[in-house]
């Protein structure tokens, strides 16, 4: 029975805490009493309560959440509206923080609550794939055995604290431990997410930890000022109670530091859970020192491991004694200690402490200055390899080049064996397999090959040391320029989307090998490789990485004399930088590498340029505006690549010429270029641009007023990208679809689709899709008369300051049309006028010609309604009719024709 204020007579920093801990378990009571009678359907009685419940925690979104609920059961479903608005004013007054996305969704939901009826999803929810990086790593085969204290120990502290760092030597059991910690976690946090960072280096953690968490990185609008990263992950995360795991962190301590504690600052939800071998030394970090194991747990594991490797092994009596003399001497390393048992199908435990014994002292000699720790694990592994064959030597040394491990089909054909078949390498692997110094990991393609980066530093130290690096290296390098080459030309229609996510896998090895490319010197091969990989960037939406590679690949090229293919690569090099920059808001830059892309192509002996530069000059004049000399430059560049087999190139050419003639108006023009850019794209075999294509053929039947037509293309185009896995350009085009649902008055299919775009714009961190779907939100809120929805969700754009300019445009046309046909209230018509005034004065600034079009045509159409008093029905008649009647007005109400990548 809980009475009065709990310890209220103590006092101390000891009872405060208590105190707080208490009070928090009895809120937690009462609101999951509350949840549990309104299930028994005690919504009414329940009211009251839950007032006084958020009256005293009026921050608290789980009481807010269950009173707005409460009402909508009693049929107040606008004071549970009102709830929800009062919340969000505190929390931004307050906190200044949005309300969180399950309360959000809470608010969006309560309308439509208990309304049933068929739908249909433009991609059925069942088939959503599951975002990148969410749930943690593969989970280790074999039991978890012993920390059973440390397990329970490092969960308390999580429990407590928002940043804890798992410290201790390498091959402790730290990134164990910690996948162990999370596995409850998933019921009680929004999200746990992992970051492996063990391949990262210092320039790469904050685009490892973007890629790890799913953001796009065409999440800026290509006229809007650029985000950095560290903008991104704390707008992804401020609004989600989530576990962000860091593992292997030891050698990017100085990145990770500051970027840890800004994020810790600005997302309270948000805990972080790392592991490293020294401390981050972050304010407010708890460390969590793990241990080697005690002398019992270490036996315990040997006995396990040993039992996987060889069901016959015993552990009785003698056997016993010996297991426990052997671990303590490996000192409890649980790496070390799984090793060692790696060998008792050849060896009983007694000879192998017995051969332990001459390796201590040898390495006790040699490396005196090293930690004890460091020279026992050094000494194990030291053993393990003397005990491998010089084949398996060989294999294990040079897979240790590939930071992101490999396939076996990559070790059958990159590793070389003298008079070997593939089966003889495919023995080699199974062998270091089973003396666990590699493991595999399950992937769609197959199982991947992995070793643990103790064990990968190990290894390449023995590369160095036996005189192999450089041949391995080149064959290392060669297997990366071959797989880009292969993956490159070798795509047939339909293999889009496997080839993306094979370079999504393999990216840390074409990293590395690009770097020892530069490393080397050999600048024009380091070139082409990243020069070829600008489509993927692009299509899996990782644009800064790949303006990070391409910059650093393009600096460093300095070959006096390029070949014909030198500068083929550095001209594809530099029509990527141009584009990435643009997509991603950097106009300066772009402007930049325009005038390098014109002195290269113009200044080049390969005659192929000659065809190939007029192509993309169009664009560059588009990207800076210059319409009236892009109209001059299509024409003769499509003269010059007609008849070529530059199918792809010929593509974009007729792609942008596509959306010049949209932009100026000429949509009989628009649709014949659009459908030669399909025509073009379909016989270079490109699925992502013969839809990239279709979307510009959709958008030129649209605007000529066929929207039947329009669909069927923007369908087909929205399932090839959803294939090939181009998720921001299909949440665009989904817009489009969703736009013709309103047309067309289905107004519930238009709301599924549009709560798909949605989550996918969540996922992906994409604040401009964001705000394109709060404009539709508004609009079908207005539809269906719900007008304090739509003036909270127009509202909310206007305010937002990271809403591009023509989005907010359309939230204040939005607020004219809510507030000239919403309730009549005494200042209705001057607030009208008042909303009219700014957006005119967005309208003014918007620079994109299509979507400044739409704009205009909705303003000039509120204009004479508030002039002349006009009423043309409901609200959702005037919408309908107004989606209709005014070619790519869709360009307004979503920007679908304005989004990343697109024109300004």
């Amino acid at each position: 029975m809980w009475r009065g204020r709990a310890l209220d007579d103590l006092t101390g920093r000891v009872f405060d805490a208590e105190r707080l801990r208490l009070d928090e378990l009895r809120v937690s009571a009462w609101e999951d009493a509350a949840a549990a009678g309104l299930e028994l359907g005690r919504a009414a009685e329940l009211v009251p309560e839950l007032t006084a419940l958020v009256s005293g925690a009026p921050l608290r979104e789980r009481s807010r959440a269950r009173l707005m609920l409460a009402l909508h059961r009693c049929g107040r479903h606008a004071e549970a509206l009102d709830v929800y608005e009062s919340g969000r004013s505190l929390l931004r007054s307050e906190l200044g923080v949005e309300p969180s996305p399950e309360l959000r969704s809470l608010y969006e939901e309560i309308p439509a609550l208990g309304v049933s009826g068929d739908s249909v999803l433009l991609v059925p929810d069942h088939t959503e794939p599951p975002t990148p990086g969410r749930g943690g790593p593969d989970h280790p085969l074999g039991p978890f055995v012993g920390r059973a204290a440390d397990l329970d120990g490092l969960r308390a502290v999580l429990g407590r604290e928002r940043l804890v760092t798992v410290v201790g030597p390498g091959g402790v059991g730290k990134t164990r431990l910690a996948i162990e910690a999370c596995v409850p976690l998933n019921s009680s946090y929004d999200e746990v997410w992992w970051v492996d960072l063990a391949s990262a280096d210092g320039a790469g953690v904050l685009a490892a930890i973007a890629g790890a968490l799913g953001l796009s990185d065409a999440a800026v609008r290509p006229d809007q000022p650029p985000h950095d990263y560290t903008h991104r992950l704390t707008s992804f995360l401020t609004d989600r109670q989530a576990v962000l795991v860091l593992d292997n962190c030891e050698h990017l301590l100085d990145a990770l530091a500051p970027l840890v504690a800004v994020l810790l600052g600005r997302c309270p939800a948000l805990t972080v859970l790392a592991t490293s071998r020294a401390p981050l030394a972050v304010a407010g970090e708890t460390l969590y020192p793990l241990a080697p194991m005690t002398d019992g747990e270490a036996a315990e594991l040997f006995r396990a491991r040993a039992l996987m490797i060889d069901p016959s092994f015993t552990a009785d009596g003698t056997a016993a004694h010996d297991i426990r003399s052997l671990c303590r001497r490996l000192d409890g390393l649980p790496l070390a200690v799984e090793l060692a048992a790696a060998h008792v199908r050849l060896l009983p435990v007694r000879e192998i402490e017995h051969r332990l014994d001459d390796r201590f002292a040898l390495l006790a000699k040699g490396k005196r200055t090293a930690p004890a720790r460091h020279r026992t694990l050094r000494a194990v592994l030291d053993w393990s390899y003397a005990l491998l064959d010089a084949t398996e030597q060989r294999v294990l040394t040079e897979l240790a080049l590939y930071v992101g491990g490999c396939s076996l089909d990559e070790a059958e054909t990159a590793i070389p064996l003298p008079g070997a078949d593939p089966h003889d390498i495919l023995r080699v692997l199974a062998q270091l397999v089973d003396k666990s110094l590699l493991f595999t990991v399950p992937t769609p393609d197959g199982s991947r090959l992995r070793m643990l980066e103790t064990l990968r530093g190990y290894a390449l130290d023995r590369l160095r040391d036996g005189g192999e690096a450089a041949a391995a290296q080149e064959r290392f390098m060669a297997w990366a320029l071959r797989f880009v080459r292969e993956s490159a030309d070798g795509i047939a229609p339909g293999d889009q989307g496997e080839w993306i996510g094979r370079h999504t896998m393999e990216s840390a090895n074409i990293r590395a090998a690009s770097d020892l490319l530069m490393t080397r010197g050999r600048t024009a091969e380091a070139l082409w490789l990243e020069a070829r990989r600008g489509y993927y960037w692009t299509i899996s939406g990782r644009e800064e990485e790949g303006i990070d590679r391409l910059r650093r690949s393009v600096e460093a090229f300095d070959v006096e004399e390029p070949t014909e293919e030198d500068e083929l690569a550095l001209f594809y090099a530099l029509t990527w930088l141009v584009w990435l920059n643009h997509v991603v808001g950097r106009h300066a830059e772009a402007a930049v590498f325009i005038d390098r892309y014109k002195a290269a192509w113009r200044q080049a002996r390969n005659p192929d340029l000659a065809v190939l530069g007029p192509c993309y000059e169009p664009l560059h004049a588009m990207l800076a505006g210059r319409l009236d000399d892009a109209e001059k430059l299509f024409e003769p560049a499509d003269r010059g690549i007609a008849g070529t087999a530059f199918h792809w190139d010929r593509a974009v050419l007729r792609t942008n010429w596509a959306t010049y003639c949209l932009q100026v108006g000429d949509v009989d023009a628009a649709r014949g270029h659009g459908l030669a850019a399909v025509a073009a794209a379909r016989a270079a075999g490109d699925d992502y641009a013969t839809a990239f294509s279709l979307i510009n053929c959709g958008d030129a039947e649209e605007s000529g007023g066929d929207h039947g037509l329009a669909r069927e293309r923007w369908t087909e185009a929205a399932r090839i990208l959803r294939s090939v896995g181009a998720r921001a350009l299909y949440g665009y085009t989904a817009l489009r679809i969703v736009c013709l649902d309103i047309t067309e008055g289905a107004v519930g299919t238009a709301g599924h689709r549009l709560a798909e775009v949605v989550r996918l714009a969540d996922d992906i961190g994409a604040d401009d899709l964001r705000a394109a779907t709060a404009v539709l939100r508004g609009a079908l809120a207005l539809h269906a008369g719900r007008f304090p929805d739509a003036r909270a969700i127009f509202a909310e754009v206007w305010d937002s300051p990271t809403a591009p300019l023509d989005r907010r445009a359309m939230s204040a046309v939005g607020l004219v049309a809510v507030t000239a046909f919403g309730p009549a209230t005494p200042s209705a018509a001057d607030d009208a006028r008042r909303w009219l005034e700014r957006a005119a004065e967005a309208h003014a600034r918007v620079r994109e010609p299509l979507a400044r079009r739409a704009v205009g045509a909705l303003l000039d159409r509120l204009d004479r309604c508030l002039r002349t008093g006009a009423d043309d029905g409901t609200g959702a008649d005037r919408l309908r009719a107004w989606l209709a009647d005014n070619p790519s007005l869709l360009a307004g109400f979503s920007g679908v024709l304005n989004g990343p990548g697109r024109h300004r």
